[in-house]
C-alpha cells in the first residue's frame, strides 16, 4: 500500500511538472519584448523580411480581428509594408535547430496570448 502512495505523489510532481511547463507563456518567460511591444520569433514559411506579418482571420467580428484591422490600416497609413495571413506554418529541411525551436515556440506562445487579449 506504501509504494502506491509513492507512485501517486510521484505521478502527481510529475504532472505538476508538465503542466508547468506546457502553460501559456511559458515559452516567452525571460524573453522581454522590444520597447514597442514585439517579441523575436521564428518567421513561418513564406513571410517577407521586409513587412509587418499580420495574422487574423478574413471578416471576423471579434474584438481582436478589429484591433488587427486597425493595426494594418495604422501601419499603412504611415508607409510600413504589412502582410495579412489568417494562418502559419513553417517547414525545415533538416529539421528545426534549437534556436528555430525556441522561434517557433514562442511565436506559437505570442499567438496563444493575444487570441486571449493578453
Amino acid at each position: 500500500m506504501r509504494i502506491v502512495l509513492w507512485l501517486a505523489i510521484a505521478a502527481s510532481l510529475y504532472g505538476g511538472w508538465q503542466w508547468w511547463q506546457d502553460r501559456p507563456g511559458a515559452a516567452l518567460a525571460g524573453i522581454e519584448p522590444s520597447p514597442n511591444g514585439f517579441v523575436p520569433v521564428e518567421m513561418p514559411s513564406g513571410a517577407p523580411r521586409n513587412a509587418v506579418l499580420v495574422l487574423a482571420p478574413p471578416n471576423c467580428p471579434s474584438e481582436q480581428a478589429r484591433r488587427a484591422e486597425s493595426l494594418v490600416a495604422a501601419l499603412t497609413s504611415q508607409g510600413i509594408p504589412v502582410r495579412r495571413a489568417s494562418g502559419i506554418d513553417y517547414s525545415f529541411n533538416d529539421g528545426p535547430t534549437a534556436e528555430q525551436r525556441l522561434g517557433v515556440d514562442q511565436a506559437v506562445a505570442e499567438y496563444r496570448r493575444t487570441r486571449r487579449g493578453g
